[in-house]
């Protein structure tokens, strides 16, 4: 039984060490998450179109001013008195003066939906970087979970050990090692006694000093 106590020990280590190999394999090739392009592009877009004007607002400025010119001469040289021309320069200025109305709500209308998609754009850069940081952390939860179960492998590792020693103790207490030797086919070398040396010490003269053989 503490031969195969032994064997088992030996097996998981190995096994914890090639699942500690693996681990460490698979960390690195954790895949990390890369913030899209898009979105910055799409924010710097939206940021200068935000602080741009409404296109065709200044061809329209110059029309309106350019109309209200164009009635104002008309009317100097038309009219027949001075009552006459401010009454036409009245209606021109007027005319002028909704247009400039109408273009600045247009404009206005243009300037929110110009905000709305910065807004959105600025959420989306934002959104990304939080995936950048949420990945971050997701990764480094997995290092400390690798990590962790490197460890507690490690753990178990030194703990088997210690086992197979206080096992291959007890085996050899209850003198497993005796009934080693009908595996090996020999005797266990014994320790000739004191008397022995004593009878077969060499004498002098003897020149048969070194062909003692212990019973």
């Amino acid at each position: 039984m503490a031969g195969l106590g032994v064997a088992g020990g030996i097996g998981k280590m190995i096994a914890r060490g090639k699942s500690n190999r693996e681990m460490r394999e698979l960390s690195k090739q954790d895949p990390q998450y890369a913030a899209n392009p898009l979105a910055a592009q799409r924010l710097s877009y939206a940021r200068a179109l935000r602080d741009a004007r409404m296109p065709g607002a200044a061809a329209a400025e110059r029309n309106i001013t350019g109309a209200m010119g164009n009635t104002l001469a008309t009317a100097q040289n038309n009219a027949s008195d001075s009552s006459q021309f401010l009454a036409l320069a009245g209606a021109a200025q007027g005319q002028a003066q909704r247009g400039f109305e109408n273009l600045g709500m247009a404009e206005a209308q243009d300037q929110q939906r110009r905000m709305g998609n910065w807004e959105a754009a600025l959420q989306g850069q934002i959104g990304e970087e939080q995936n950048v940081f949420n990945d971050q952390l997701r990764r480094y939860g997995n290092k400390v979970q690798t990590q962790g179960a490197i460890a507690e492998n490690r753990a178990n590792t030194w703990g088997d050990i210690s086992n197979m020693g206080f096992g291959l103790a007890d085996f050899a207490q209850a003198g497993g090692m005796k009934g080693m030797e009908g595996m090996f086919k020999k005797k266990p070398f014994q320790m000739p006694n004191a008397g022995y040396w004593y009878n077969n010490a060499p004498r002098s003269g003897d020149m048969n000093t070194f062909g003692l053989t212990p019973p």
